[in-house]
């Protein structure tokens, strides 16, 4: 026995454990709540608090209650409880009190209840019970039972996670009924055999009975589950699952509550025979009807004559995913594609001036190499976007310059660095290129470059003025586990900010008394905090200061995009994210898998949020096209979260772009769904694919963003492109476009192409530019000279009858090298011509030389065009190597004139009857 003292200690331990653990919930309770507040938004916290703790309590409490009930129904059956106490040589019995007994009984329902509940209801699955109480009809039905699509989306996985919950239930509660009763001695083992009461055998069986009845009940709700998990082709059910698979589970769910009564009735009558022929029929039955008799029907009526049994659920099935993935409004266009000669640069100009020639990979290695300006700066992305000009809107790059972690050497990183030291507390501007031009060195221009002080370019519009560089909040800043989830802002100690906090100053959360203090010292585990003598009353702690992050605990219901983008407006950044409504229960619709959210079936791009990256607030709201029920049922649920989108700031809403996560979405499935007709989509034999893609179907391609004039428009646009080749061949198909610019923002178009004719696709196009006579040589001169050549991507241009493919080519030294842009690559799928500008390039491939002539590039061609062009070749490696030298750039200068050296090596090697003398 455990003497006085030792009980005082344990029951002191207990009791410091018990504070610990509730101290820290409690202080995770309060922070969150002071964050929620200092973003005006408190409402969304106590409602997600409330829903959680009601929808567990709920839980729990139907939990705890049953398996108290039975367990008080064992616990009847034991006898006294004695504890033996040892006082010197006298042994006393002592009588357990009943309470303690009954006590202890509600102790283990108690914790029983809040353990299953959080293991159904933890987090924000509570969320969905909301969303089914509030849910917003969906004002179409499904065609097999006629039920409203609200029904398939927010009640059926309402019901089947309450009936595992209730069968979790009551499998745990078995688990501790058998303990129950052996601990009392009802169930015991005896003479060689096991002996079991009366009145336990009945429990038992009555437990066995509610699970069987929850079976069959899991059994009924199956049929709506024909319409998510069928076997039918595209995913959706099939002819099988109508006619075999729907009557069974029909079958099954009526025989498991037979089976149920059966159990209950051989226990009353003291005889195993009626369960036996009960369970037994039941497991029989859940082969023969529930496997075998599918199996059959699939095999002799279906399989002989396929197709015209599968007609009907094909057609649902091609319905109802376009309904899912947004593809109901498809706009269906043809190009009369015909090869002829190319246009003129005149005529072309419209659709060409303003084509974007530097990828997002070369301007991100030039902006770390030249912009980042200290190491503790890095740009992790490059995005796309439009500004006005007044030359009219020309496409740029935008970077945002983020404070990196991994920038500053070990012994820096001190808690004072990391927490306090504005220097280290925020990324410092961005940089803006327009991505149709360079400078004369092949340099992307940059209109907005440098920290300190900000440059602007003479040429950038002044809606790019920017007068708050300072970033706080980013893609990459405060990201969990980074190093800086939280950090602290001292007013004064920023010379960027001289404005009123909570204006233009990082909204946060001030420390103005020891409570909160004490709440973020134990949230976050730092004593630091509480010992610091640098904090002031208005200090300020900031956290979650990720962009996706932050807008996630607003809206938890929605699947944030991850590459926000920034853009300019009111002389600061703001970071545009975009939000999609998701569910994996659409009936009908084939599934895909989506990256976090992973299998879905249904997919919406409706929200757009807006993060002030210097104060952090949030604003959401609804985007642009039809109305979403899943996102009008949360807007039931959280009122003030979501605004209409004509609330956004012209200035921001300017700047709305179509997605690509989307855009690849609906590519993905639009490779079998372009069919129409059920009887084409069996055969399969126009199935299309993304350029890149591999055996396995996963394509790298990802679609670009562009300003281009389409076919039969009159103005450029910024839209969002993908083509689409034919499967297992590289001739193009089709064109898919995304349109961003008012009025019309979200529409698709889908160019398609004509079957009876060869046109190149992006692979077609890049191995013609390889094995080209007069552009091979010359990249692989540059290659054996010691550069290193990146061929860009293609962009793929739709004229009014035919496609124009351009490719830029990225020059840089292979150590630690800054890429220039050194040519241009175009073709119309047959002439190919690579020059210095795009202007050139097109006019070469416009006019073609004869084909003895040397090629059209000003670089390239056969033995002797080499050399007739080496002068001008030569001149112009030596005006870069001077413009390298003026410039202090050392290493390219190098480059350059080991390039030329090369050259005049090469040429001087050549016999003289090749060189003309």
């Amino acid at each position: 026995m455990i003497r006085r003292p030792g009980r005082i200690l344990l029951l002191t331990g207990a009791v410091l454990l018990a504070a610990l653990i509730a101290g820290r919930v409690a202080a995770g309770f309060y922070t969150e709540a002071l964050w929620y507040q200092a973003l005006g938004r408190s409402s969304i916290f106590w409602i997600r608090l409330g829903t959680r703790l009601g929808v567990r309590l709920a839980a729990g409490a139907l939990a705890g209650g049953l398996v108290l009930l039975n367990l008080w129904l064992v616990a009847r059956r034991l006898g006294p409880v004695h504890l033996r106490r040892q006082y010197g040589n006298i042994e006393i019995a002592e009588q357990v009190p009943r309470i303690y007994i009954h006590l202890g009984l509600v102790a283990v329902a108690v914790l029983t209840g809040w353990w299953l509940s959080g293991l159904q209801f933890g987090g924000d699955a509570a969320l969905s019970i909301l969303a089914w109480l509030r849910r917003v009809p969906w004002g179409s039905t499904d065609p097999l039972f006629g039920r409203d699509l609200s029904f398939y989306v927010f009640s059926l996985p309402v019901y089947f996670r309450t009936i595992d919950y209730l069968l979790l239930i009551a499998m745990w509660t078995l688990a501790l009924v058998l303990i129950g009763y052996i601990v009392v001695g009802t169930i015991r083992w005896r003479g060689g055999r096991l002996e079991v009461e009366d009145e336990p055998r009945l429990h038992f069986v009555l437990l066995a009975a509610a699970i069987v009845l929850l079976l069959g009940a899991r059994y009924w709700l199956g049929r709506y589950g024909l319409l998510l998990d069928g076997s039918g082709i595209g995913g959706g059910p099939g002819y099988t699952d109508v006619t075999a698979r729907l009557p069974a589970r029909r079958f099954l769910a009526l025989l498991s509550a037979a089976s149920a009564a059966a159990l209950v009735y051989a226990a009353r009558r003291r005889s195993w025979v009626p369960a036996a022929i009960g369970l037994g029929g039941l497991g029989a039955a859940a082969l023969v009807v529930g496997q075998l008799y599918p199996s059959l029907v699939q095999k002799f009526r279906v399989e002989p004559n396929q197709l015209a049994r599968e007609v009907p659920y094909i057609r649902w099935n091609l319905d109802f995913t376009r309904r899912a993935y947004g593809l109901d409004r498809l706009d269906r266009r043809t190009i009369p594609y015909h090869r002829s000669g190319l246009p003129s640069w005149e005529t072309l100009e419209p659709s060409l001036s303003r084509l974007p020639l530097w990828d997002p990979a070369p301007l991100e290695t030039v902006y770390n190499q030249v912009e980042a300006i200290f190491g503790y700066y890095g740009f992790p992305d490059v995005d796309s976007d439009r500004y006005p000009t007044a030359a009219g809107t020309r496409q740029v790059a935008i970077s945002v310059r983020e404070f990196d972690l991994e920038g500053l050497p070990e012994s820096a990183r001190t808690w004072q660095t990391l927490r306090l030291n504005p220097k280290y507390l925020r990324g410092f501007g961005v940089v803006v290129s327009p991505v149709a031009e360079s400078i004369a060195a092949g340099g992307p221009r940059r209109w907005i470059r440098n920290v300190d002080p900000v440059l602007h370019d003479p040429e950038a519009p002044a809606v790019l003025n920017l007068e708050d560089p300072a970033i706080y909040f980013g893609e990459t800043m405060g990201v969990p586990g980074g190093g800086q989830e939280y950090v602290i802002l001292i007013p004064g100690r920023d010379s960027a900010f001289t404005g009123v906090p909570g204006e233009d100053y990082p909204a946060g959360i001030r420390l103005a008394s020891f409570v909160r203090l004490l709440a973020f010292a134990w949230r976050f585990g730092d004593k630091n905090l509480l010992f610091s003598g640098e904090l002031t009353d208005d200090s300020r702690v900031v956290y979650r200061r990720s962009v996706r992050e932050r807008v996630a605990a607003l809206a938890p219901f929605a699947l944030w995009d991850r590459d926000p983008y920034p853009v300019i407006a009111r002389g600061r950044v703001f970071w545009i994210i975009d939000g999609y409504t998701t569910s994996s229960t659409f009936p009908l619709a084939r599934p895909l898998r989506l990256g976090d959210a992973g299998r879905i079936r249904y997919l919406r791009n409706s929200l757009k949020a807006v993060v002030d990256a210097v104060t952090g607030e949030v604003m959401i709201y609804e985007a642009a096209g039809e109305t979403d029920p899943i996102l009008a049922t949360y807007g039931r649920i959280f009122p003030d979260l979501v605004r209409p989108l004509d609330e956004m700031p012209a200035a921001l809403r300017a700047h709305l772009r179509y997605p690509v996560l989307y855009l690849r979405a609906q590519a993905e499935i639009l490779k079998e769904y372009h069919l129409e007709s059920p009887e084409a989509f069996y055969a399969g034999q126009d199935y299309w694919q993304l350029p890149q893609e591999d055996a396995n179907g996963t394509s790298r391609y990802r679609p670009p963003y562009a300003m281009m004039r389409l076919p039969g428009e009159k103005r450029t646009e910024f839209v969002l492109t993908a083509p689409f080749i034919a499967r297992e061949r590289e001739n193009m198909t089709a064109f898919l476009v995304a349109r961003s610019d008012p009025p019309h923002y979200g529409e698709l178009l889908l160019y398609e192409l004509p079957r009876d004719q060869q046109i190149p696709g992006p692979g077609q196009v890049a191995a013609l530019i390889e094995q080209d006579p007069s552009i091979s040589p010359q990249l692989s001169l540059w290659r054996r000279s010691g550069s290193e050549v990146q061929l860009g991507d293609i962009r793929v241009v739709p004229l009014d009858s035919a496609f124009l493919y351009v490719q830029p080519v990225f020059l840089s030294a292979r150590e630690g090298s800054i890429p220039e842009l050194a040519r241009i690559v175009v073709s119309d799928g047959r002439a190919i011509a690579m020059a210095l500008s795009l202007v050139e390039a097109v006019r070469a491939v416009e006019s073609p030389p004869p084909v003895d002539a040397p090629g059209p590039t000003t670089v390239a061609g056969d033995a002797s065009a080499a050399v007739e062009a080496w002068p001008l070749r030569a001149l112009e490696l030596l005006d870069r190597a001077e413009r390298r030298l003026r410039s202090g750039d050392w290493a390219g200068f190098g480059s350059e004139l080991e390039e030329l050296r090369t050259l005049l090596r090469e040429l001087s090697q050549r016999p003289r009857d090749e060189g003309g003398g």
